[in-house]
């Protein structure tokens, strides 16, 4: 019974790719699912450029911070900060990710710089709190890579509520390069510890393993290739 609902499946996926060979304008319901803070900052743009560009298109966007399995829930792709270990999902990289630490100049100017990550032990963390369970801080160090147990008296569950809690000199936060590089530009907050930065696993688009891509799909990720070019834009100087 599984095997040939499997055969039916496939024999529709070669239809519908046939008949989408002869279809470049993308059509339809394009279904998404993307981070929450991420997807509202970053991706939201990229979609509203595809709806200005192929006026046949209809686009439903999920919004969520867990991971869900994209085929069984319909989703054509899926915007992940992270890798993925599914065997049935093609993964294309869009932009490279980091942690950076950091702090308000008021706060640093009251409670000094941390210099090493010994240093965080007398201070004010702002921890983020997942699935009830306290995030560790990534680091680096010459004995590899390290995880930092984070035990602040400020714990959420939010991460621009991380933010304007740092903004604001309650303490050193870790957080995404996507989320805190427009305020160390602007001088709200101050990157600490980069010596112990590293890279971290990258900005991926997700999507299931097909012969032929539809072309909603395949304009979509193009327009990622042509406005990020493989780079963090929200590391770029304003």
């Amino acid at each position: 019974m599984y095997e040939s609902a499997l055969r039916i499946l496939a024999e529709i996926d070669q239809i519908e790719n046939t008949l989408s060979q002869g279809q470049q304008q993308p059509r339809g319901l394009l279904r998404i699912t993307v981070p929450v803070v991420f997807g509202r900052r970053f991706v939201m743009p990229i979609v509203q450029l595809y709806l200005s560009h192929w006026p046949d298109v209809e686009v439903d966007v999920d919004f969520s911070d867990d991971y869900c399995d994209i085929i069984r829930d319909g989703f054509d792709v899926a915007i992940r900060i992270g890798g993925n270990d599914d065997s049935r999902l093609i993964r294309k990289v869009l932009a490279p990710h980091r942690y950076i630490t950091c702090a308000s100049p008021m706060y640093l100017q009251q409670y000094g710089t941390p210099l090493s990550l010994t240093d965080l032990a007398q201070h004010q963390l702002l921890g983020f709190r997942h699935r009830g369970s306290n995030v560790p801080w990534h680091f680096k160090t010459e004995q590899g890579k390290t995880n930092y147990a984070v035990n602040g008296r400020l714990l959420l569950n939010d991460t621009e509520a991380i933010l304007n809690a740092a903004i604001q000199g309650q303490g050193i936060c870790q957080l995404g390069a996507f989320l805190v590089s427009e305020s160390i530009q602007n001088g709200q907050l101050q990157p600490l510890l980069m010596q112990n930065s590293q890279p971290e696993p990258p900005v991926c688009a997700l999507y299931p393993t097909k012969r032929y891509l539809p072309p909603k799909v395949r304009l979509f990720l193009q327009l990622f290739d042509e406005y990020w070019q493989g780079k963090a834009v929200w590391e770029q100087n304003h």
